[in-house]
């Protein structure tokens, strides 16, 4: 169980580093101004190839993390686990088919991860001891909230839209992780 639930502190390098050694392999991609996704429109194979890896494991480590949750407290984060399982799906989908296909993300189940930040809150309130989690998750919970919702109204920004997507995806990916790191930290303390 507790290796589930670790191997999640791992979740922004499993999701940055394909993406960077792909970005770096393709000439007609840029980071700044192109969504990581993009990276599967390009003609680089080999580049198609890491950045699908890193999504497909990306995407397993969430659903790690989520049979972790179950393992733990058996129905208290249910619905953590369940949108972490659904977000982790949605990732795998990003790495099975490319960018404008409708099954890229699963049809759009990955928008799951907007509230998972505020269910997290409510189902893990007495599970994790450090009270700075609760502050920090719900900053989070917003963070994530307005980049979808400017992404959705045209607020962000074209010729950056590759770099906000990063910021968006190291605070959805940064949390995981945080998320991981107490959830192991409570574990240790209650043994």
């Amino acid at each position: 169980m507790k290796l589930f639930i670790k191997q999640a502190i791992l979740s922004p390098l499993y999701f940055f580093v394909p993406i960077l050694v792909a970005g770096i392999r393709t000439t007609e991609y840029s980071a700044i101004s192109q969504h990581a996704s993009e990276i599967t429109l390009t003609s680089n194979s080999t580049a198609i190839t890491i950045f699908n890896t890193g999504e497909i494991l990306t995407g397993l480590s969430c659903i790690l993390l989520s049979v972790g949750l179950i393992i733990m407290n058996k129905r208290k984060n249910l619905i953590s686990a369940v949108l972490f399982i659904i977000f982790g799906i949605s990732m795998i989908s990003n790495g099975l088919y490319p960018m404008g296909n409708p099954m890229h993300g699963f049809y759009g189940i990955g928008l799951s991860v907007m509230i998972l930040p505020f269910v997290s809150c409510y189902e893990f309130k007495g599970s994790i001891i450090n009270k700075r989690y609760f502050p920090i998750t719900i900053g989070v919970g917003l963070v994530i909230f307005i980049y979808f919702w400017s992404m959705l109204v045209g607020l962000d920004p074209a010729d950056y839209r590759g770099l906000t997507q990063r910021i968006a995806s190291l605070v959805i990916f940064g949390w995981i992780a945080y998320t991981s790191y107490e959830l192991i930290k409570t574990l240790t303390n209650k043994s």
